[in-house]
């Protein structure tokens, strides 16, 4: 199945910045170890323990490494580059920078609240429950499903290379974080209200990544380094008094939302869905396994009174991709034949009320 294709220049992405403590800065080992300082409070500007937000290094071609810090210590590391974001321990982003071309190096340090921390981990952590340009979905329907059923939900709408996270507290939008600096927000408006209008402009084109699990996954090596190790770190690659092979037996630190990093780090894949014909004809999905899918109170939303609130249940089972009818009313069927359970071969086409589904089963 082929993605939608995201709008033009959009390799370097940009998130909310809400306080910016260090921008752009040419890298160097003294430039480092004054952020760090500012990180750990030595500066005498915030108590130390205290700070919230993320370090980036950014390289040629927007080549972007991110080290998230959590009341005051390392939590989480990713990077994006070439469209593409991955998630690293602090050792393996270490050992990255250490081979990136220092001179075309730049820092900056921003200090976030917990929620915009926690937008960011998402992108570069999970699968969106959905992404798709909000003219090919209706995303209202969408926001109407999550108040419904009360969740936390993330969505973030992408303009060019900014990136918009609407946080949704209880099915209802409680906070946003805009990076783009050129949306006048309107006054009188609720927050979902100004959502919808951020995603409806005229002439934009906005891709949309709805979160519905907003877990996100503290690195495993999280709690090994202070300040001195991790500035050693950072700036050779690997600490000289522990082997590389080395294990601490660490205990699990925990999440940004309280969760801990063995609730969340459970292996995932992905797979694609393009709805063939019915409703919504030709929108193209790509959904997170396990994932189900109905009306409501599901991963995956399709909006017909034919199809049951929780009506079927995509999974992976070692290398198969496993479709389950949760005793929904009308059935489940494969070639037309309803099914209790069924292996989905690649391009499998699955009728769930009036939407026929397309699957594509070697998305990773």
């Amino acid at each position: 199945m082929q993605q939608p294709t995201p709008p033009p220049h959009t390799t370097c992405i940009q998130f909310c910045r809400q306080k910016v403590l260090c921008a752009s800065e040419p890298y160097s080992p003294e430039q480092l170890r004054h952020v760090l300082a500012m990180i750990y409070g030595d500066t005498g500007e915030r108590a130390a323990g205290s700070f919230t937000g993320y370090l980036r290094f950014a390289g040629e071609n927007c080549n972007q490494l991110f080290l998230f810090f959590f009341k005051g210590a390392p939590y989480a590391a990713g990077r994006y580059d070439e469209g593409k974001p991955v998630i690293y321990t602090i050792q393996e982003l270490a050992r990255q920078l250490v081979k990136s071309d220092k001179s075309s190096l730049s820092l900056t340090l921003c200090e976030t609240d917990p929620v915009l921390l926690k937008s960011m981990l998402l992108f570069l952590q999970k699968e969106p429950a959905i992404k798709a340009p909000t003219s090919l979905i209706d995303l209202e329907q969408i926001v109407q499903q999550i108040g419904t059923t009360g969740q936390h939900a993330m969505i973030a709408l992408r303009r060019d290379n900014l990136f918009n996270c609407y946080f949704l507290k209880n099915g209802i939008c409680a906070q946003v974080h805009y990076a783009d600096s050129s949306f006048v927000r309107p006054d009188g408006m609720s927050l979902d209200e100004e959502m919808l209008l951020y995603a409806f402009q005229p002439g934009a084109e906005i891709l949309a990544y709805i979160y519905r699990d907003m877990n996100t996954t503290v690195a495993e090596d999280s709690s090994q380094y202070d300040q001195d190790s991790l500035y050693t770190l950072l700036t050779v690659g690997y600490l000289k008094n522990k082997r590389k092979s080395d294990q601490d037996d660490v205990k699990p630190a925990a999440d940004v939302a309280g969760s801990t990093m063995d609730e969340v780090s459970q292996p995932r894949s992905s797979l694609g869905i393009t709805i063939e014909s019915g409703p919504q004809q030709g929108v193209q999905f790509t959904v997170t396994l396990p994932c189900t899918i109905g009306r409501t109170e599901s991963d995956l939303i399709l909006g017909d009174r034919l199809v049951s609130r929780r009506h079927a249940l995509l999974k992976r089972e070692g290398d198969m991709v496993v479709i389950e009818d949760l005793g929904s009313k009308n059935g489940t069927k494969i070639k037309g034949t309803k099914i209790a359970r069924a292996t989905v071969t690649p391009d499998e086409l699955i009728t769930i009320g009036p939407f026929q589904l397309r699957i594509q089963t070697d998305v990773e």
